[in-house]
Formats: structure tokens, sequence, C-alpha cells
């Protein structure tokens, strides 16, 4: 009967490693809106002043600035937990970080790469949002 016990008590413990946890707390929705709305408007903003700065390569890192801050903006509606909100905009940061690296050292190729995986990476997070409803094989 003890052998039955324990063989029923490491079966609960293996199913337990598998449970998924939650990645921390919710973030509230308005708090996400918020964030999108005024990222949205900076984005607006540098996008509407870039024209009007005398030096190119700032005028394209005030447009790519804009394009990284609406990209977050726009991924930040699709977020649930306040961790992941957080991850969002550090990749931002980094975006930016980028952008200031290859629009100052004149890197073309790289400039456009950018351009086009950051919006990218934003439209991927309703589509993840969509598909992880989704079960395969279970």
């Amino acid at each position: 009967m003890r052998e039955r016990a324990d063989v029923n008590e490491e079966r609960i413990q293996m199913v337990d490693n598998i449970v998924v946890r939650s990645p921390g707390a919710p973030l509230p929705k308005p708090l996400a809106g918020l964030a999108t709305v005024l990222m949205w408007a900076v984005g607006i903003v540098l996008w509407s002043i870039a024209h009007l700065i005398v030096d190119p390569r700032a005028g394209a890192f005030a447009v790519d600035t804009a394009l990284v801050l609406v990209a977050v903006g726009f991924a930040l509606l699709f977020v649930d937990y306040t961790r992941t909100a957080v991850r969002a905009m550090l990749f931002g940061l980094v975006g930016i970080a980028l952008f200031a690296l290859v629009d100052f050292a004149d890197l073309t190729v790289f400039v456009y790469m950018l351009r086009i995986i950051v919006p990218l990476f934003a439209l991927m997070m309703p589509v993840n949002r969509i598909a992880n409803g989704f079960r395969i094989f279970a």
C-alpha cells in the first residue's frame, strides 16, 4: 500500500512540473491604454518635427525613435502581465539604442532591416496572443 502512495505522490510531482504558472501580476488595461496613447502621441510629435531637424542623421533617428515608440505602444495593447510589459519596453530601449548606433554610423542596410523588424515584432504580439489559445496535439 505504501508503494502505491509513493507512486501516486511521484506522479503528482511530475504533473506539477508541467503546470504553467502565472508570470506575475496582471497589467491593468487602463495603464496599458494610457501607455499606448502616450507612446503614440510622442511618436506622432517626433514624426511631425523630424523634417525640422537640420542634421539628416538626427532627423532619421527621430523618425526611427517614433517608429519604436509606436510599435511598443501597439504591442502593449496585447500584453496581459506587468513583467511582459516591462520586457517589451526594455526591448524598445534596445531598439532605440540600435537605431542610434546604425543611424549615426550611417549603416543604411541595417537601418532598413531594423525598420522592417521592429514593426514585425510589434505585430507578433496579437498573433502570439491569438495563437496561444490554440492546442494542436493536446
